[in-house]
């Protein structure tokens, strides 16, 4: 065993104690694409007030070939956003808690919207609850 460590050690010593390292996979950056902006009345719970929803979203693609694929459907991405949107409530919508599941729930409704292809994830630039 000793002598094993001891030619081993030898080769490493010898051969200058470099390692081989395979290349580092490309990343390619991800290609964002802003959605229009969507207000939608929320829900009425009851009250005479009515309440508005303001979303800007955009969608994170895992490459550039993909934005040219889903710009046919993208009609049916933002109906999906709109008679989704307009059945919340405004409690849905408390604390980051429902704001990470609106993302969820959207990112879903996007990816099945757009099937097969599948967008990274739902991204938001503004929400404004009134």
């Amino acid at each position: 065993m000793v002598l094993g460590g001891a030619g081993f050690g030898g080769y490493k010593l010898m051969s200058g104690g470099h390692e081989t390292h395979d290349a580092a996979p490309v990343v390619k950056p991800a290609v964002f694409v802003d959605l229009p902006e969507v207000l939608v009345n929320l829900s009425n719970t009851g009250t005479d007030r009515t309440q508005y929803l303001k979303v800007k979203v955009v969608l994170e693609l895992p490459d550039q070939l993909l934005m040219a694929q889903i710009q046919p459907v993208m009609p049916r991405v933002l109906d999906t956003f709109q008679t989704y949107l307009r059945e919340l409530r405004p409690t849905d919508l408390d604390g980051s808690s429902g704001l990470y599941r609106l993302k969820e729930e959207l990112t879903r409704r996007v990816n099945a919207a757009i099937a097969p292809n599948k967008v990274s994830a739902v991204l938001f630039k503004e929400i404004v609850v009134q």
